[in-house]
C-alpha cells in the first residue's frame, strides 16, 4: 500500500495541532459543527456538502441538554462554476430550495440572507451551516490537489492570479504565489497528522461523525459560550484531509479565547492562536483578531466580510470570527437556562 505522507514543505506554517477537546463546564454552552467534503465520483467529480450541527446545554450539575439540532445535504458542481445543483435541510426548510443554481462562493450568504432571513434573524443552526458552505467549498479544492500529482501551469496560473492578496497566505510575495511564479504549479500543503477530539469519558463533546473516505475533508467547528461576568468564550475550528491510505491530516486549526459583557454583549478580549495553518505567512493574520475588541457581536459577520480582507487577514480564520455574531442568540439561551435553574 503506498502512503499519501509527503514531507513537509520548507516553508510550512505551525504544525502543532489541537489534541483534545475542554471539558464541558457547568454553566455553559457548546455549539458544535462539521461539514463533509466529499467526492464519491473521484476527485474531479462533483462535490457533496454534508453538514451536521447540535447546541448542547450543560447544566450547573454537568447534565447534558440537547438545545437543536440540525443537518444540511448539498451537491455541487464544483467544475461548473460551484453551482448549486441539490439541497436539503433538516428541519425541512422550502425556502432552501430558492438557492438552487446559485454559485456557493462569492454572494451565497446574502442569497441566504435573502431566502432565509428568519434563520438569519435567529442564528439557527441551519443558517450556521448554510453559512459555511462557501468556505468548505473553496477549502475542498485541496483534495482536487492532493489527488492529481501535478496541476497543470495553464490552470492554476489564472486561478492564482484571482487569488493574489486576498490573504495572508496567498500574498503576492508569499510562499504560493512565489512558488506559482517559478514552476507553474500549486505546491501541496503536508499538514501534521489529526488528534482525535473526541474524549474517551464524555460522549456528549460532539456531535456525531463518521469516518471519513480516500480524499474526503471534514471541517469541524466548537463554541463554548460559558456563563459569568463576563461571558467566557472558546471557539475552534480545524480542516482535516483523508489520504487513500486513511491517513488524516490537519490543513487548518486555529482557537479563538474571548471575553464577552454579558449586558451589552461588548467584546472585551479576543485572541487567536494558530496552531496548525499551511504556510509561514499564515499565522500573521491572527492578530486581526484584536481588531473586533470594543465592538458589539451584533452585525459582526458584516463587518468581519467588510473590514477584514486582505494580506493582513485569513480567510478561514474570519469564518470563525464570523460565528462569534452568534453569541447574541446563544446568550440568550443560556441565560433563559441559567434563570430557570435558579427558580429550581
Amino acid at each position: 500500500m503506498t502512503t499519501d505522507r509527503r514531507p513537509a514543505h520548507p516553508r510550512h506554517g505551525p504544525h502543532h495541532p489541537t489534541t483534545h477537546t475542554p471539558p464541558r463546564r457547568p454553566g455553559s454552552l457548546r455549539r458544535t459543527s462539521s461539514i463533509d467534503m466529499l467526492r464519491p465520483g473521484g476527485v474531479d467529480g462533483e462535490l457533496i456538502l454534508s453538514g451536521r450541527a447540535r447546541d448542547l446545554l450543560t447544566g450547573p450539575d454537568g447534565r447534558a441538554t440537547v438545545v437543536a439540532e440540525a443537518a444540511v445535504h448539498a451537491r455541487v458542481d464544483y467544475a461548473g462554476h460551484f453551482a448549486l445543483t441539490e439541497i436539503r435541510t433538516t428541519p425541512e426548510l422550502p425556502g432552501a430550495q430558492d438557492l438552487l443554481g446559485a454559485s456557493v462562493s462569492a454572494g451565497f450568504r446574502s442569497r441566504v440572507g435573502r431566502a432565509l432571513p428568519e434563520e438569519r434573524e435567529r442564528a439557527t443552526l441551519t443558517h450556521l451551516l448554510l453559512d459555511d458552505l462557501p468556505g468548505a467549498a473553496l477549502v475542498s479544492g485541496y483534495a482536487v490537489g492532493a489527488g492529481n500529482e501535478r496541476i497543470s501551469k495553464r490552470d492554476t496560473g489564472p486561478y492564482a492570479l484571482q487569488q493574489a492578496d486576498i490573504c495572508s497566505g496567498w500574498r503576492s510575495d508569499g510562499t504560493m504565489l512565489l512558488e506559482i511564479g517559478r514552476t507553474g504549479t500549486m505546491p501541496t500543503v503536508q499538514g501534521p497528522l489529526a488528534p482525535v477530539l473526541e474524549p474517551d469519558d464524555d460522549p456528549w463533546s460532539w456531535h456525531h461523525t463518521g469516518p471519513l473516505p480516500a480524499y474526503g475533508m471534514r471541517r469541524r467547528r466548537r463554541l463554548d459560550l460559558i456563563d459569568g461576568r463576563p461571558l467566557a468564550l472558546d471557539v475552534f475550528y480545524r480542516d482535516t484531509h483523508m489520504s487513500p491510505d486513511g491517513v488524516e491530516t490537519v490543513i487548518h486549526d486555529y482557537a479563538v479565547d474571548g471575553r464577552i459583557d454579558p449586558a451589552t454583549l461588548e467584546i472585551l478580549a479576543l485572541k487567536a492562536e494558530p496552531r496548525a495553518l499551511p504556510w509561514t505567512e499564515c499565522p500573521a493574520a491572527a492578530a486581526g483578531a484584536g481588531r473586533l475588541v470594543g465592538r458589539t457581536v451584533d452585525g459582526l459577520r458584516r463587518w468581519v466580510r467588510a473590514e477584514l480582507t486582505g494580506t493582513s487577514t485569513c480567510t478561514h480564520l474570519n469564518d470563525a470570527l464570523r460565528s462569534v455574531e452568534d453569541v447574541d442568540t446563544l446568550a440568550r439561551v443560556l441565560a433563559t437556562a441559567t434563570a430557570a435553574d435558579m427558580d429550581n
